[in-house]
């Protein structure tokens, strides 16, 4: 069945005329407030139910694990039997750490040469804002022949480990659907570089390494190990020599990435050989990994350092909590949810973007890891590596051309029962 041209039409056009107080939207959840770690999402959960309240979508309740972790939840009822898809944002952000490194308030949302600027801007609040409106641009049309729902959550601790969001959602609450879209920013160089349907995995790893702590003066007369020293060897080996074993994807080919020495601890302080020192190493994982398989690679490339370096103690370990091992996700892209954003990007930008895969781990690990809805892992506005670091920005047309894309997937989905 398809949706009559009026109802498209409709759409558009609200997104249009709405234009500035989408922007006017998304600057009012910037300037409030919610780092994670250090802070809350109700504020902004509470802004957002009232401007959906503005927009004319009602049918809205904030819920939390606790009341200031909280996330808000749209639900768009046709009132006739057909498909849910659920789409979502999250609420919190990164902390604005430096301060001094950004040129504007963080917590002040501000266009410059069409660019709104401030914490979130696109990691991320304008996103929140583009599906706000762009489900807003649905409520407003004529949408008579439209079957099944939509759930619209703005949620929680993304930034964390999810105990007070999707986590919380699904495995409490038990929140269901039959496919989901998450809008991340899915461009790295460009807006809408890709649509992705792989969220690589997460396995954060620390390796330990044991030296001799003793006074410095005296290494030249004592046998010592610096462990600080025998570290920075290590992760330098690391570099060259660790070796996953990972299956082909077309979609990623350049297979998982490692990144080694993300954080480095070493040393006890002034006249003193290092007598412990630590690395962490960051490995974003693909469809196919396990985490044994990846334990037996690690060990393979530590056993042969060992080999070359008998006098060093060494140990290495999973990150404890959920880092340890997050499971990459994949939806097949014959789900009738790949083609209805095609399409609809298509309407929007001329053209519809390659397949392809989310950089980073998002609430995809919840949503389909845990729940099982096949789930669009990022399809938003805005560049990543604009996210997590001072002056945040998105352009505002990427905001406008994100609700349009909303609206009519929205439009689309609903309407091919």
């Amino acid at each position: 069945m398809s949706v009559p041209n009026i109802a498209e039409t409709n759409a558009l056009e609200f997104v249009k005329r709405e234009r500035d107080g989408l922007i006017d939207f998304a600057a009012r959840l910037i300037a409030t407030p919610s780092p994670n770690p250090g802070g809350s999402e109700l504020a902004a959960a509470e802004v957002a139910e009232e401007q959906m309240h503005v927009l004319g979508m009602q049918k809205t309740r904030i819920v939390g694990r606790s009341r200031e972790r909280a996330n808000l939840i749209y639900e768009f009822d046709t009132g006739t039997p057909g498909p849910t898809l659920l789409l979502n944002g999250h609420l919190d952000t990164k902390p604005p750490d430096p301060i001094d490194a950004w040129e504007t308030d963080p917590y002040e949302g501000v266009v410059i040469d069409g660019k709104l600027h401030g914490l979130g801007a696109a990691d991320m609040k304008g996103p929140d804002a583009a599906l706000v409106y762009g489900m807003a641009a649905v409520v407003n049309a004529s949408t008579d022949n439209l079957t099944g729902k939509v759930l619209l959550i703005l949620s929680a601790d993304e930034e964390g480990e999810a105990t007070y969001g999707p986590r919380y959602l699904v495995e409490e609450l038990g929140i269901q659907a039959d496919v989901a879209l998450i809008a991340e920013p899915a461009g790295v160089t460009q807006n809408w570089e890709t649509l992705p349907l792989i969220s690589r995995g997460i396995s954060i790893i620390r390796f330990i390494v044991k030296g001799t702590q003793t006074h410095s003066s005296i290494s030249d007369r004592v046998p010592v190990v610096n462990a600080s020293l025998e570290a920075s060897r290590l992760l330098a080996y690391l570099v060259e020599n660790l070796k996953l074993n990972c299956p082909v994807t077309p979609l990623c080919p350049g297979g998982p990435t490692i990144n080694l020495g993300t954080e480095f601890h070493a040393g006890e302080g002034l006249a003193k050989i290092s007598g412990k020192a630590e690395f962490m190493g960051d490995v974003r994982t693909l469809p196919g990994m396990s985490q044994q398989q990846f334990a037996e690679d690690v060990d393979r490339a530590v056993d042969a350092f060992r080999r070359e370096n008998p006098g060093v103690e060494l140990a290495w370990e999973f990150m404890e909590g959920i880092l340890d091992w997050t499971q990459p996700t994949e939806i097949s892209a014959d789900d009738p949810l790949v083609g209805v954003l095609q399409r609809a990007a298509e309407k929007v930008l001329g053209a519809a973007p390659p397949l392809g895969y989310f950089p980073g781990g998002t609430d995809a690990i919840w949503w389909q890891g845990a729940a099982g809805i096949p789930t669009i892992p990022g399809f938003g506005p805005g560049l990543l590596p604009n996210c997590h670091k001072p002056n945040e920005y998105v352009e505002v047309e990427a905001l406008i051309q994100a609700a349009k894309i909303y609206a009519l997937t929205i439009l689309d989905y609903l309407g091919e029962a």
